[in-house]
């Protein structure tokens, strides 16, 4: 597991004043599918399930419930809110770094071309 995710994690459980497991009890399960949806925003199903243990199912199940969990579920929304802050914290960053390197290696790709284009009309 990346160490910024283990890093968020460790976080948000402590501000929660709770010790992740795997129990079926409400503020644990609260606890997981709100993180998981708030890190879903910045990384792909298949790795939220992987930094919880989980498959990529449990990711999409969660977020799926997510608007009925805010309005009827209590205590949800304020650990959505916590992981939602801290998400921007420890997530946005890294997000954002990963689309830059993305973007320019397209670009190099591109020169490329261009310039193989340039040969040839010569």
């Amino acid at each position: 597991m990346n160490d910024d995710i283990k890093r968020l994690q460790e976080e948000y459980y402590a501000t929660l004043n709770l010790t992740p497991n795997i129990s079926r009890k409400a503020p644990q399960v609260q606890a997981r599918a709100a993180l998981m949806v708030a890190m879903a925003h910045y990384m792909t199903k298949t790795e939220v399930g992987k930094s919880f243990g989980r498959d990529h199912s449990t990711v999409i199940h969660h977020q799926r419930q997510h608007e009925g969990n805010l309005f009827s579920w209590d205590g949800y929304e304020e650990k959505y809110l916590l992981a939602v802050r801290l998400c921007s914290v420890h997530l946005q960053y890294n997000s954002i770094e990963e689309k830059l390197t993305t973007i320019r290696v397209q670009i190099k790709r591109l020169e490329g071309l261009a310039e193989n284009l340039k040969q040839e009309l010569v």
